[in-house]
């Protein structure tokens, strides 16, 4: 679920040392090319883990990239098959594939948690109204809302497992914001995602998070950033370059 919305997002699914520079711009509206999407286009960052304070932490640099391969039929829409790839120092590669289409103001997402939350008889597959692209800032919105109750067996016992996540997005602000590919009048979008997992009432798993992806009008994702907790380093990327066709 992190690194989807990371590359969403991250797209990171995405930076330097210096702090963000917010202009107090009276825009009151969401463009609506945020995000361009067409086969072939493409944009590649730099990136590294960043500490609590959001300091670099050296040794944990990394490259990586985005791009529209294609469009399919699946699930009764026709998406845009999307690559956001991770090159580390170690030469090592991961590779995440995403499903997006644009429809009603919305980038809407392919999301399934049925493997990410292994529980014999939890399923949970379908599309999600990701990033708002259209309407008002500062307008929260409900990404996915999860709360489901299934019965498993514990130590011989029947008992009920609660499963709740919510996951919240906005488009919250205009901002100038400094890439090593040169300066952008971006958006800022939030996604703030809770969970807990509940037996017998009890609940023996809990989480909060937060993912931040700015995007500039017809360039789309210039910058990506996961915050760090205390038991997870964050992720910061910055654009480097990027193609649109």
């Amino acid at each position: 679920m992190r690194k989807l919305i990371v590359s969403l997002i991250s797209l990171a699914l995405i930076f330097g040392g210096c702090k963000k520079e917010t202009t107090p711009l009276n825009i009151e509206t969401i463009p609506s090319n945020l995000f361009p999407l067409k086969v072939g286009n493409a944009w590649n960052y730099s990136g590294y883990e960043i500490d609590t304070a959001g300091a670099k932490i050296n040794g944990t640099e990394f490259t990586s990239s985005t791009t529209v391969v294609g469009q399919i039929q699946f699930a009764g829409k026709n998406p845009y098959v999307v690559l956001d790839s991770f090159i580390y120092a170690n030469k090592s590669i991961e590779v995440d594939t995403l499903l997006v289409y644009l429809e009603g103001g919305y980038l809407y997402a392919w999301i399934d948690l049925t493997g990410t939350i292994s529980i014999p008889g939890f399923e949970y597959k379908r599309w999600v109204p990701f990033i708002k692209a259209s309407g008002n800032l500062n307008e929260p919105y409900t990404i996915l809302s999860l709360d489901t109750t299934l019965t498993v067996n514990y130590q011989g016992q029947l008992l009920p497992l609660n499963i709740k996540i919510n996951i919240t997005g906005n488009i919250s602000t205009r901002e100038q914001i400094q890439t090593p590919a040169g300066r952008y009048d971006s958006y800022k979008f939030e996604a703030i995602a809770t969970g807990s997992i509940s037996v017998g009432g009890v609940t023996v798993a809990s989480f909060t998070s937060k993912d931040y992806i700015w995007f500039s009008p017809g360039i789309g994702p210039v910058k990506h950033e996961t915050p760090a907790t205390a038991s997870e380093n964050g992720i910061r990327r910055e654009l480097t370059r990027y193609k649109i066709n």
